[in-house]
């Protein structure tokens, strides 16, 4: 499979690829966490979401939130549609006149959460479409440019590579906890198929000291 697939988002002004990229604190980001906190209807929370998107259009997560609410209503088109908008509205806010992501996108900040989240809903998008050469592009910039991998990019990738879908986390969840997964199985799941996708891991393999970077061999002579 390719390892530069991916849709083509360029930004055309930026001549040089970002070093290390880190988002201001936008304005909305403390209402949206309150208004989750509220455990709204979610008619009232698709009008919240709304509202925050008109307030500022470069906060994702109100896109992220607003496209569940439509996919649980059966409106797959216009989750789709916010989707999209935040995945590139995100890319033409980090990417350079090549379609370069910056060369580090750290989840530490605060502030950088709701970009990547958007990048990563779209990958999953495009995963639920079948379209896997695309979505290995976007997981795999996220992890080159986060190689502590908060969000767990290299899971998904392994997983397409398996030929798994999108869904495959599943297997991992706590029992009768929705959304809690239990991380040592998904670790252990990750160390044991791994190994067999050196020439995808091994630049990754190095980099965190993984217990695989032993199994690299070295360049011939």
């Amino acid at each position: 499979m390719s390892k530069t697939s991916m849709p083509t988002v360029i930004n055309s002004r930026r001549k040089k690829q970002i070093e290390d990229f880190f988002d201001k604190e936008r304005s909305v980001m403390h209402n949206y966490y309150d208004l989750l906190e509220r455990k709204l209807s979610s008619k009232q929370l698709k009008i919240e979401m709304e509202r925050l998107i008109k307030v500022d259009p470069d906060f994702y997560d109100s896109y992220i939130i607003l496209a569940d609410i439509l996919k649980h209503q059966g409106k797959i088109k216009e989750a789709r549609k916010f989707l999209k908008t935040a995945y590139e509205r995100a890319l033409k806010r980090i990417v350079d006149e090549s379609g370069n992501f910056p060369k580090k996108i750290e989840w530490g900040w605060l502030e950088n959460r709701h970009l990547v989240r958007a990048v990563e809903s779209w990958g999953f998008e495009l995963w639920e479409q079948n379209k896997t050469e695309e979505a290995l592009g976007i997981f795999r910039r996220l992890l080159k440019s986060n190689p502590n991998d908060n969000i767990g990019a290299r899971h998904n990738i392994l997983a397409i590579l398996l030929g798994l879908n999108p869904n495959y986390e599943r297997k991992f969840e706590v029992k009768d906890v929705p959304g809690c997964l239990n991380g040592y199985k998904l670790s252990q799941w990750f160390t044991e198929h791994s190994k067999d996708f050196m020439d995808e891991f091994s630049w990754w393999f190095k980099k965190v000291k993984h217990p695989h970077h032993k199994l690299i061999k070295p360049p011939q002579k």
